[in-house]
């Protein structure tokens, strides 16, 4: 039997879609991976001012702060990426979602610090930052949740799963299944891909988005996937996710940058009243299909 439910976390809603023949066992699994999820809200909420992360934001400029395990890994992961792609990814870019309103300010926190992923200095489990910062896990912590809710299902022995957080997806299973994103004109016209067994897909678009976007080039500030949208297709989400602010914020980069990881991202976007696909992976960026955007 198949089992779908969904809760709220991580400013998103998360997704689960599980098979198994015994109910009971799925239902359980199922309430175990949520359970998963919801202790990595609790760790890296920034939106919750008594969340780890919020206590990091609050003290590591200060002295050295602990560090939980899971946000240890992330930030760990965090850093890695940013210091592989010269800080095309940057965790330190949260001021400016903070000042254009798209995240809470707190008190306590440095509202106002200067991006700069270089400042960030990691000792194991512990953290301090060498000049005010304000980080922002969001989407590498969303990964990272999906990533971990899919292994506790696989864990209890599923045939099959599912899970969706707002764009990140992963899932393992016996089958393919389509993986779509919405038109850029069209909100109510979803385009197919491809297709995902196992692994992951995670997708950043900006083009139904109210206001500013919240995708930013950590070296300007500027907006990014105001008119188009990147997918990447990776082993695991966090991975997935991290890198489509990679591909987004440097494109002729991308092909270096996604090879290590066995990744592949697509880029669908309307220029010049033609919509675009485009792949990349490690040879380069090759275009699929144009075709009249109208």
């Amino acid at each position: 039997m198949t089992m779908q439910r969904a809760q709220p976390w991580l400013g998103t809603l998360v997704e689960i879609a599980a098979g198994a023949p015994d109910q009971g066992a799925l239902s359980a699994a199922i309430d175990r991976a949520f359970a998963r999820v919801a202790a990595i809200h609790a760790v890296m909420g920034f939106h919750d001012a008594a969340s780890e992360l919020s206590q990091v934001n609050r003290n590591a400029t200060h002295d050295w702060v602990p560090l939980s395990a899971d946000l240890a890994r992330v930030l760990t992961a965090a850093c890695e990426f940013a210091h592989a792609s010269n800080g095309a990814f940057d965790p330190s870019i949260a001021p400016w979602l903070v000042a254009s309103g798209q995240l809470p300010r707190h008190d306590g926190c440095a509202n106002y610090a200067s991006p700069d992923w270089r400042a960030i200095e990691l000792d194991g489990d512990r953290v301090r930052f060498t000049q005010p910062l304000l980080l922002d896990l969001g989407g590498i912590a969303k990964g990272y949740a999906v990533d971990a809710a899919l292994a506790v299902l696989h864990d209890a022995g599923l045939t099959r799963a599912r899970v969706n957080a707002g764009g990140d997806l992963a899932r393992f299973g016996d089958t393919a299944a389509p993986v779509r994103v919405r038109h850029p004109l069209h909100p109510t016209q979803m385009l197919q891909l491809a297709e995902l067994q196992n692994g992951a897909v995670a997708t950043s678009a900006g083009y139904y988005q109210n206001g500013a976007s919240p995708l930013r080039h950590p070296g300007s500030g500027a907006e990014l996937c105001r008119h188009d949208s990147i997918s990447v297709f990776a082993p695991d989400c966090m991975t997935a996710d991290a890198l489509t602010k990679i591909v987004a914020a440097e494109p002729a980069r991308a092909p270096a940058l996604l090879a290590p990881h066995h990744a592949q991202a697509l880029r669908l976007a309307v220029e010049n009243d033609t919509l675009t696909l485009t792949t990349c992976d490690g040879s380069g960026w090759h275009k699929i299909f144009n075709e009249a955007a109208a």
